[in-house]
């Protein structure tokens, strides 16, 4: 008979966790990766919106990589840049 592992043998590892600074503007690549990061750990398109502040049609153009929404995300995503931190 094989032994089970109980829940004190086993070991989760701490995610790292990125500081970044909120006041700066982020480049569109580094957010894909979070949303998909946050995506495989579960989080639904209107929560991955509010955790990052990025528009609902940005997150979903990702998740769904769809032709009929042919938006250029990256000039997009950089408008809104702007307008979240208030330079444009």
């Amino acid at each position: 008979m094989t032994t089970r592992k109980t829940a004190s043998e086993t070991s989760v590892g701490a995610t790292p966790v990125k500081v970044v600074d909120t006041k700066k503007p982020r480049k569109w690549a580094e957010v894909v990766k979070e949303i998909a990061a946050l995506r495989e750990a579960g989080a639904t398109v209107p929560e991955i919106c509010e955790k990052l502040e990025v528009s609902y049609v940005l997150v979903n153009q990702v998740m769904l990589q769809s032709y009929k929404m042919a938006i250029d995300s990256e000039q997009v995503f950089e408008r809104q840049e702007k307008m979240r931190l208030g330079i444009e």
